[in-house]
């Protein structure tokens, strides 16, 4: 019996010290989830702290410049600008031929407008980088909470086995003490039976 009790021991021994680890890595896996390192931002807040009227007006000039509605109006007005000058419409004549007034504007307009798409496109790229650095944030906590985890997992099975050895234990201190009675019970029994026989 006193085996017994001493695998007893051991085993809520190793089972004290699972329950300790368990919660050491809950007290963690609390920690890096809080953890500063790893927080992650709102890219729009963090982009409207900082936007001024230039941006906002790259921003729409963007927009504008680069759809379909603004391509289309634009052929619109040259095919407009080049039949009224070919044809002298209304006897309007100001851009004969080879359209050198019409070649200015456009130059004018590529001119002012490229820097302002790529002023949009600079912030675009500012706002790429915020939510790549999210990406990786959110990333790296994923990778740590799992790492913790899988070592929760590992305890878990660790903790189960000794449980089993436990109820193993357990059940073979029932038998012996099943088996010690019975035995007790045959004793008196015969001890009876022989007392009934004198």
């Amino acid at each position: 019996m006193e085996n017994y009790a001493q695998q007893y021991a051991d085993i809520k021994k190793a089972m004290r010290k699972d329950e300790a680890a368990f919660n050491k890595i809950d007290r963690r896996l609390t920690q890096k989830i809080n953890n500063e390192d790893f927080k992650v931002i709102d890219t729009d807040q963090a982009l409207q702290e900082n936007y001024t009227f230039g941006k906002r007006l790259a921003d729409k000039v963007a927009k504008v410049g680069g759809s379909w509605g603004f391509v289309i109006s634009f052929i619109v007005f040259l095919v407009v600008w080049m039949f009224i000058n070919v044809m002298q419409l209304f006897g309007w004549h100001f851009d004969p031929y080879p359209f050198i007034l019409l070649n200015l504007a456009l130059s004018c307009i590529s001119a002012i407008q490229a820097p302002i798409i790529m002023m949009s496109q600079n912030r675009a790229g500012e706002k790429d980088d915020l939510n790549r650095r999210n990406d990786y944030h959110v990333n790296l906590r994923s990778e740590e909470e799992l790492k913790l985890l899988h070592a929760k997992v590992d305890l878990q099975t660790k903790y189960n086995k000794h449980q089993s050895q436990l109820n193993q234990l357990q059940m073979e201190m029932l038998i012996r003490i099943e088996n010690a009675q019975r035995e007790k019970e045959i004793e008196k029994s015969i001890h009876v039976d022989q007392n009934d026989e004198y």
